[in-house]
This record gives structure tokens, sequence and C-alpha cells, in this order.
């Protein structure tokens, strides 16, 4: 997860979610996150802003997304 989206999720009170991620797990669901995967440089960048895995990603965005 990059600092500046870090620092402000922490200020939202998101410290568990930001936890979970540094940990390796989905902020969403929390699962551990299979970096092998993500499909395309778009779900890699998506991980890189948010953590979400794959699965999250497909369910928040609506699967294929960089298809």
């Amino acid at each position: 997860m990059e600092t500046g989206t870090k620092n402000i999720l922490k200020m939202a009170g998101f410290r568990k979610e930001i936890e979970a991620v540094e940990n390796g797990f989905c902020p969403i669901c929390k699962e551990p996150v299979v970096k092998e995967d993500f499909r395309d440089e778009l779900s890699k960048k998506e991980y890189r802003q948010s953590g979400m895995c794959m699965k999250c990603q497909d369910m928040i965005f609506g699967g294929g997304h960089g298809d």
C-alpha cells in the first residue's frame, strides 16, 4: 500500500485494515493475498493502492475489470 494512501486511511480510522494489508491479508475479506492471482497491471496497481485481493477486486469492480 502506498504511503500517502496509508496515512489518509489511518487518519480516517482504518488502522485494522492497514494492519491486515501490512501482514499480507486483504482488508475486505481478511484472507491471505496471493500476488500470483493478479491478472494484469491494473489489478496489481489496485492492490498497491488498496491492498485488495483479486477476489475482492472482482467483487467490487464486477470481475475481469482489467480484461
